[in-house]
């Protein structure tokens, strides 16, 4: 007995010590995964399937004149081109030295905007509104939001116990931009502008339901407006909610199908 108590004397400490070592790794590990898996859902979601239908060029150009996505867009767009996409200019994308350079670099976008195609220009604004965590990602026919580090920011979410976590929220008091999946219908359509919109959940009869309404600019369409229902996203920023119609109000940046 007394040299049981002797070897716990002298070892025990140092056995604590590795116990607690061996812990805090594995809990490190665990973070770590979280993390990695969360950063990896993050990515696959800006990955862009479907045929460029709509596309806003001047919220395009409003997005890059903001100085907390301008620089991030600026490096996009040259390693485009560095890669082989040349717009006929000698004209760069450095470092803003003055206002005519700052002149110079909004023409050049604006350029790029107007010769590229769709899929490239919007590949990148949603690669640069990833990059920030500034999009949140909506599948209306599923009801859900996609847990990502932009939710998680918009719903000040920490690591912790699913129970503790607000699940839902109202797409009317959100922030950031969101990537709303569902399926689309034309209301109405004249020369300045074309109205979709699109229900939550699948219901017997969309317009009588809750939906979304996207009013877009009718000369920036990229296609023809299908006749009937069609499976599309749009990126979008939330305006509000229109109590008149029951019809949460999405200005749209660009749709795909």
């Amino acid at each position: 007995m007394a040299a049981d108590n002797l070897w716990w004397d002298v070892w025990g400490m140092w056995l604590a010590v590795w116990v607690l070592t061996v812990l805090a790794f594995v809990t490190a590990v665990v973070i770590f995964v979280k993390h990695w898996r969360r950063a990896r859902s993050d990515g696959d979601q800006g990955m862009i399937r479907g045929i460029g239908f709509y596309l806003h060029t001047k919220s395009v150009m409003g997005l890059y004149q903001l100085h907390r996505y301008n620089e991030a867009l600026e490096q996009e767009v040259e390693k485009r081109r560095s890669r082989g996409w040349r717009l006929g200019s000698s004209g760069g994308f450095g470092p803003l030295k003055g206002e005519s350079e700052r002149t110079d670099t909004d023409e050049e976008f604006r350029r790029y905007i107007r010769k590229a195609e769709p899929i490239t220009v919007i590949g990148i604004v949603m690669k640069v509104l990833e990059k920030h965590h500034d999009i949140i990602y909506v599948d209306l026919a599923k009801q859900e939001l996609v847990h990502n580090r932009a939710l998680v920011k918009e719903l000040g979410w920490s690591d912790g116990p699913e129970n503790t976590r607000q699940l839902k929220t109202r797409l009317r008091g959100v922030e950031a931009f969101v990537s709303v999946k569902g399926l689309f219908r034309k209301r109405s359509q004249t020369d300045a502008e074309t109205v979709f919109f699109a229900p939550y959940g699948n219901p017997d009869d969309p317009e009588q339901s809750r939906r979304i309404r996207f009013t877009c600019v009718s000369s920036d369409l990229r296609d023809t407006v299908p006749a009937g229902a069609f499976r599309a996203r749009c990126l979008g920023k939330v305006e509000d909610w229109d109590p008149e119609t029951g019809e949460l109000v999405v200005h749209p940046i660009a749709i795909f199908k």
